[in-house]
């Protein structure tokens, strides 16, 4: 993946050419924005464009040994760190590794690039370990901290770091690119934009991850009011999120309905008769406070709380 096969992240593409092109390359990034955006993409391709063998105008040519070593993931100075499975956290033994690392030359390519996936995942302890590094960078190498909220981050770590910022394409860029590129159906990729918000990374996993599947089964269960009789047991984080951010749609499109009488601005564009039957039973009240609840449910999450509990507690005011 070169810097050409990303969408929508032109300011922050051009940032990194530039400074690339005029040898002003910094120790340490932090590629800020929301989830789906591309900023682990783009990650790699600044790695490929640092160590490419036969690279223009910092742009890794995305065929030489480097850029394939880089692009599978077996290139021996580029190396992701992120939660290991089953964690939450980016353990300290995890950053003294990287340390120890990122303190040796680079073994075959120009420079070692360390990218930091998930970076408010960092404990207070992995944090502190990895200042000692941002203070005193290693030459010949370059930190990326993938994060989507400065505020998780110690202000040390973020004074120490080059800001460069991802933005959502927007929905209809998201629809255009699915249907022309990757051959979705018009209804389907107008869906998948609208609930990705715009991310193209999002509505990709979503599509690959038998979305509508799921979309069917959550909506009949709301329609039915048997949601909650559902066992969220060994259902994990994200894919709860990915259940919430489905509710909210779907209460927000039946909200907008009962507003203004119109679908033209609905995310769930195919269940138009369910959305009109609905805002037809159910008052703004009650559609104005499920969303802030669903809302507010998304925030526990995120700051990891119970699951269970949470969820269970939305179901309870749902009912």
């Amino acid at each position: 993946m070169s810097f050409k096969g990303i969408r929508g992240q032109d300011s922050a593409i051009s940032l990194l050419k530039r400074s690339i092109a005029n040898g002003r390359v910094a120790h340490a990034y932090i590629f800020l924005g929301p989830s789906g955006v591309g900023k682990f993409t783009t990650a790699l391709a600044f790695a490929q464009a640092l160590n490419c063998a036969g690279a223009k105008a910092g742009e890794g040519c995305g065929v030489c040994a480097p850029c394939r070593k880089i692009l599978k993931s077996n290139h021996p100075d580029v190396l992701a760190v992120r939660p290991e499975k089953d964690s939450t956290s980016i353990k300290i033994d995890q950053m003294r590794e990287l340390i120890r690392n990122i303190s040796l030359r680079p073994y075959e390519g120009k420079r070692k690039v360390y990218v930091i996936d998930g970076a408010e995942a960092m404990t207070p302890e992995t944090s502190n370990a990895l200042l000692k590094t941002l203070e005193e960078p290693p030459p010949d190498s370059v930190l990326i901290l993938v994060a989507e909220n400065l505020e998780n981050l110690f202000s040390t770590v973020v004074s120490r770091s080059q800001v460069v910022r991802f933005f959502p394409l927007g929905a209809d860029a998201v629809k255009a690119i699915l249907m022309k590129e990757y051959g979705v159906d018009e209804e389907k990729a107008r869906v998948l934009s609208r609930l990705s918000s715009g991310r193209l990374g999002e509505a990709l996993r979503y599509a690959e991850g038998k979305l509508f599947d799921k979309r069917t089964r959550l909506i009949d269960s709301l329609i039915a009011k048997g949601l909650f009789d559902t066992d969220f047991d060994g259902v994990s984080r994200d894919e709860m999120r990915l259940y919430l951010d489905i509710m909210l749609t779907w209460f927000r499109d039946i909200l907008v309905y009962k507003e203004l009488g119109t679908a033209a601005t609905l995310v769930n564009i195919d269940r138009k008769e369910a959305v009109s039957r609905a805002a037809a039973n159910l008052s703004s009240d009650y559609l104005c406070d499920a969303i802030r609840r669903i809302i507010e449910t998304l925030s526990y999450l995120d700051q990891n709380a119970n699951q269970k509990l949470a969820v269970a507690a939305l179901g309870m005011r749902l009912s």
